[in-house]
Order: C-alpha cells, then sequence, then structure tokens
C-alpha cells in the first residue's frame, strides 16, 4: 500500500509546517539563504540545488504526479518499509521515515525530468551564424570538414581553403545585413526556435539523484545521529544514498548496494558539472 500525500484543507492546499509530510521536500526546494530575482525582475529564484520559479506550484505538481501513480519509479513504499536495514539508518539518523520517502521520490522524479525530459534555451540564428564564423580554420588546420545535409542530400566539403571562403563570405553577409534582415527575429509558434530538447546519460541521472540528496543532508547536518550502545545499524548517509541508487533501480549494479567507492567516483566524475535543462514538468528558471 502506497503512502498518500494528505491535502491540509478542502480546498486542496498542502500542509508545509513542520510536521508536514512534506518538509523535507520544501526543505530542498528552499535551499539555503536569501531568495533573489532574475534579470527582469518576472519571478523568485531560491537558491536551491533544486530550481524552481514557483515552489507552491511544483509541490503541487508533485503531489499530483505522486498521488496518481505518474511517477515511474519501480521502488515502492511497502519495499522501503520492509527493508529493516534501511529503516534502522533512517531512524538512527533520526529522519522522519515518510518524510524521508517523499523526498526520495520527489528527487528521483526532478532527477528524470531534468535528465531525460527537459528542454534549454534554443540558439538564436544570429548565435547560430556566429558560432560558425567563429569556425573559420587556420592555414594549418587538418581537420576540416563542412558538412550539409538536407531533404535534398548531403554535401560534404574537405578543402581548407573552400571552406574558409564560404565562411568569409557568410561573415560579410552576415555583417552588412544582420540589422535589417531581423536576424534575431524569433517565430513563437514554431517552437523549435524557442527550445531544444536536452537528454543527458544514464550515469547523470545517477549522479544528480544522489547528488540532491546529498545535498538534503548538507542542509540539515542535524541529521548525523548517534549510535547506542550495541547498535550494529550503519549511519553513514552516503551508503545509505548508494543504496537508494539501487534499490530505486537508477542502477542496478550491486556495488551500490554494499558500500560507498562507486558512489564516490561518481561524485568526483561529475563534481564540476552543469545541469542546464529545463524541467518540462516542473517550473525551473
Amino acid at each position: 500500500m502506497e503512502l498518500p500525500i494528505r491535502y491540509l484543507n478542502e480546498k486542496g492546499q498542502l500542509d508545509d509546517g513542520d510536521t508536514s509530510q512534506m518538509r523535507y521536500v520544501y526543505d530542498i526546494m528552499y535551499g539555503e539563504g536569501e531568495p533573489y530575482h532574475n534579470a527582469d525582475w518576472s519571478v523568485v529564484i531560491y537558491p536551491s540545488e533544486v530550481k524552481l520559479v514557483d515552489i507552491p506550484t511544483a509541490a503541487e505538481i508533485f503531489t499530483e504526479r505522486y498521488n496518481t501513480g505518474q511517477i515511474l519509479c519501480s521502488y515502492k513504499y511497502e519495499d522501503y518499509i520492509r527493508n529493516s536495514e534501511l529503516q534502522d539508518t533512517i531512524n538512527g539518523l533520526g529522519l522522519d521515515t515518510d518524510a524521508f520517502w517523499l523526498l526520495v521520490i520527489f528527487c528521483f522524479d526532478y532527477a528524470c525530468s531534468i535528465c531525460f525530459d527537459s528542454s534549454i534555451v534554443a540558439p538564436t540564428r544570429g548565435e547560430n551564424i556566429e558560432s560558425l564564423i567563429c569556425l573559420s580554420p587556420n592555414d594549418n588546420d587538418s581537420k576540416t570538414k563542412l558538412t550539409l545535409k538536407t531533404s535534398k542530400g548531403k554535401s560534404e566539403i574537405t578543402s581548407r581553403k573552400t571552406i574558409s571562403l564560404i565562411l568569409e563570405w557568410i561573415k560579410r553577409g552576415y555583417e552588412q545585413d544582420k540589422d535589417s534582415i531581423g536576424i534575431n527575429t524569433i517565430d513563437i509558434n514554431n517552437a523549435s526556435e524557442l527550445f531544444q530538447s536536452k537528454e543527458e546519460s544514464d550515469s547523470v541521472l545517477i549522479w544528480y539523484f544522489a547528488h540532491l540528496l546529498k545535498y538534503f543532508f548538507d542542509l540539515k547536518p542535524q541529521f548525523k545521529g548517534k549510535r547506542k550502545k550495541g547498535d550494529i545499524a550503519s549511519l553513514n548517509k552516503n551508503l545509505l544514498i548508494s543504496k537508494l541508487v539501487y534499490y530505486t533501480q537508477l542502477s542496478k549494479n550491486d556495488n551500490f548496494k554494499y558500500g560507498t567507492d562507486t558512489l564516490k567516483s561518481f561524485f568526483k566524475q561529475y563534481k564540476d558539472k552543469d545541469i542546464k535543462g529545463l524541467s518540462n514538468i516542473y517550473p525551473t528558471p
């Protein structure tokens, strides 16, 4: 049996108080520090690793998706509750079992939406042309190749001199006409001119899910636990996160289940990774 998210009242308002089921989800949504505005002051952004512009709406979206079974995580609440080893760790760290479960599922859903169901702002026509001009080859560039493929066929040019001439003509025409031909005009009826789909690898998804859970523990250092005499439960938060990578089946590598070395290698590999995608599910800036 799944754990339902309960509404505060019949108006469909969610409880965001200190005893709310959703309190850990709200913690990671709001982050830490003062909120700020975007460049034109149209939206408020909170300083969190979870990038959102409308937290109440994001919480409602998550609740609706969770309560109606739209989140495609094969790890279920009853599996989570029955896992005594996992529960011993969660209880030992002083976490609320249900609130932590909802945090895990939110991180899973948000990470999937960012990595596999997201978009990036498409470059303008001018930016595309300028990036092409910048590729003009040097005299000793031996890796020069220009390829154009359309419905009429494909053309490939490997002559460095020919490519240089083409790009020089483009540059001169662009500089001469860019102010008169509406080079940065955007067709708002053509979605491909506004956004491009963006998809990350499975490895990035694993890292990002783990990164979000680690971020929660960084926000809440009080959840460190204290081992009682005779207690053998692990209080290693990285091991808890690593096991959740395995149990949610983001990875079937059982090294995640039994140690932290694999997880640490992911943290090291992607330590400078910058996630740029805009979620197509949650309101992201």
